[in-house]
């Protein structure tokens, strides 16, 4: 009697977490829409409203717009570096004014090896001379290594909620071996789009809460409600400037007053997986691997020969995920390496919109700024740093 006491209780479990994936897929295509959502689904407007903040909002799913970096010109640029001891005291400090001056975009250290992999979102016209001005900090004693990769693509994976329990709130156990083989994101280079400052705004805005209601932007963005409107339909949505709306599933909360992403550590494990000098069979053997699991959060790619992923792990499948990928890791040897992350030393920034100049619609890169607003945070460098060619016509 109880057997079938409980399969009665169950079912009704399964409609409502089935109910809640199809929630999901929905939040991914059109954001937190509830009136579309309601639409789409056929559920009344009330109860999509409810299970939203109850099963979503509540239990720290929140939903982001992603800014389609590719169409506005952006090229990814990842350092793997290490701060001189002297600067540890102010890292966090470095790392906001590089985000203002210098298109950091984001930044985490990894445990036990003292470094911090560094996200540097950034034009295309100016990546080389960006890269010029982090090289620069390491000849001024900024840095005591160095190794700065350059990326054509950076994506985040949608979630997968099929494999997500929304009414326990933990992922479902055979992942490794129901993960279906995914196609590659391996196109060609989007081509990029005209956009302006109010662009731009309205994207961080949306970066930041993609159910924040135009009303409300309207102080930050300083528009009218009808110009904002407009921009978001007829360029921002058009255009495609974003690509769609991510879930941030893993606990990462935005921290409106610090204007920066503070990532949780106590639910998730975060790795990231870095290949360098792979072929092109090697980089696309993991992306495939991971691209079939329902942790991966980010990747970044050079067609043939670099990739470089996040991937968040509840700590129950740690040890299984390890397994998972142990057989191609082992096959890449010394080209692949696997880095734990520390989350209480991570942060992550939105789009450098202040350093884009609105009347002239082009991106600045003022290396004289970097240098005197870091001056007081470098160490002493006995012979002082070498000068880099060309790095005075960085603005």
């Amino acid at each position: 009697m109880s057997g079938g006491d409980q399969s009665g209780s169950e079912h009704p479990r399964r409609k409502l977490n089935d109910e809640l994936v199809e929630m999901a897929r929905c939040l991914a295509e059109v954001g937190p829409n509830i009136n579309e959502i309601a639409r789409r689904t056929g559920q009344f407007k009330e109860t999509v409203r409810y299970r939203y903040h109850r099963f979503f909002l509540k239990s720290g799913i929140t939903v982001q717009a992603v800014p389609n970096y590719a169409r506005l010109g952006f090229k990814r640029l990842i350092l793997v570096a290490k701060l001189n001891p002297a600067c540890e005291v102010n890292a966090k400090s470095i790392f906001n004014a590089l985000s203002d001056l210098c298109y950091l975009h984001s930044f985490t250290r990894v445990l036990l090896t003292g470094e911090y992999v560094i996200h540097v979102a950034v034009p295309r016209e100016l990546a080389e001379k960006c890269a010029a001005v982090y090289l620069f900090l390491q000849n001024a004693g900024l840095f005591t290594e160095l190794d700065v990769l350059a990326f054509e693509e950076m994506r985040n994976p949608p979630m997968k909620p099929e494999f997500f329990d929304f009414t326990e709130g933990t992922w479902r156990s055979g992942w490794a071996t129901t993960g279906r083989e995914r196609k590659l994101p391996l196109n060609a280079p989007s081509s990029v789009e005209r956009y302006d400052k109010v662009d731009l705004l309205i994207l961080k805005e949306l970066d930041i809460d993609a159910g924040k209601r135009f009303v409300k932007m309207v102080g930050s963005v300083k528009v009218s409600l009808n110009a904002l409107e407009f921009h978001f339909r007829d360029h921002v949505k058009a255009r495609q400037l974003f690509r769609g709306y991510r879930l941030v599933w893993q606990g990462t909360h935005y921290d409106s007053e610090q204007q920066r992403a503070i990532s949780r550590k106590d639910v998730y494990i975060e790795l990231t997986l870095l290949l360098t000098k792979g072929t092109q069979a090697e980089v696309a053997d993991l992306m495939s691997l991971l691209n079939r699991t329902p942790f991966l959060w980010s990747e970044a790619y050079a067609y043939g020969s670099a990739y470089c992923a996040e991937v968040f792990l509840p700590n129950y499948a740690y040890t299984e995920f390890l397994e998972y990928i142990d057989k191609l890791a082992n096959k890449l040897g010394k080209k692949l390496r696997i880095l734990l992350m520390d989350q209480s030393q991570s942060m992550r920034f939105v789009i450098a919109y202040s350093l884009f100049d609105g009347p002239t619609k082009k991106w600045l890169l003022d290396a004289n700024a970097v240098l005197s607003t870091l001056n007081g945070m470098l160490p002493v460098v006995e012979e002082g740093p070498r000068p880099l060619p060309g790095l005075e016509h960085h603005t």
